[in-house]
Order: structure tokens, then sequence, then C-alpha cells
């Protein structure tokens, strides 16, 4: 798992593999550019393993405890293989 990466408002968290990283990159510039009122978190979540689904859920869990007032976005791989799981974790605004 990288470090989380911040630009004013934006922070994105990435698990997974360089397809992930590449695109939580760009997820991070666009939104960075947009500007944003509220910080917003995006998890880029992976599927490849079980433990991986695992270690999402872990970071899913530990940004809105460290981020309380963030909006929490989920997306990749894990999350669009099983998005009611990921959209009903009470953590995860959208």
């Amino acid at each position: 798992m990288n470090a989380p990466t911040k630009i004013s408002q934006v922070e994105t968290i990435t698990l997974g593999c360089r397809l992930n990283i590449a695109e939580s990159e760009a997820i991070r510039t666009k939104l960075a550019t947009e500007g944003h009122d509220e910080p917003l978190i995006v998890v880029n979540s992976c599927a490849v393993t079980q433990e991986a689904v695992r270690s999402t859920r872990r970071a899913i869990r530990k940004a809105r405890r460290d981020n309380p007032d963030a909006r929490l976005v989920v997306t990749g791989c894990a999350a669009q293989i099983d998005p009611a799981s990921f959209g009903a974790m009470p953590e995860v605004d959208l």
C-alpha cells in the first residue's frame, strides 16, 4: 500500500497493481485541478486476492477514523466486483 498523497483537499490511497497507481495519479490530478471545498479521500481498491480486499477494507476504516469529516469515495476493481458490499460500509460515502 502506498502512502496517501495530498494536494490541498484531495487525498488518494492506492492498493494493488501498477495500473491502480497510474489510475490514482490521474484521479488525484483531475480532482486537484477541479478544487474542492471539503476534504476528499479516494480509495482505489484491489481485488486480486482476498488479502487485498481485506487490506482495502482496513484502509477505508482507517481513512474514516483519521478523517471523520472527509468525503470518502471507493473506486477500483474490488469496488467494481462487489459494489454492494463496499457501498454498505458505513465509512463509505460513494
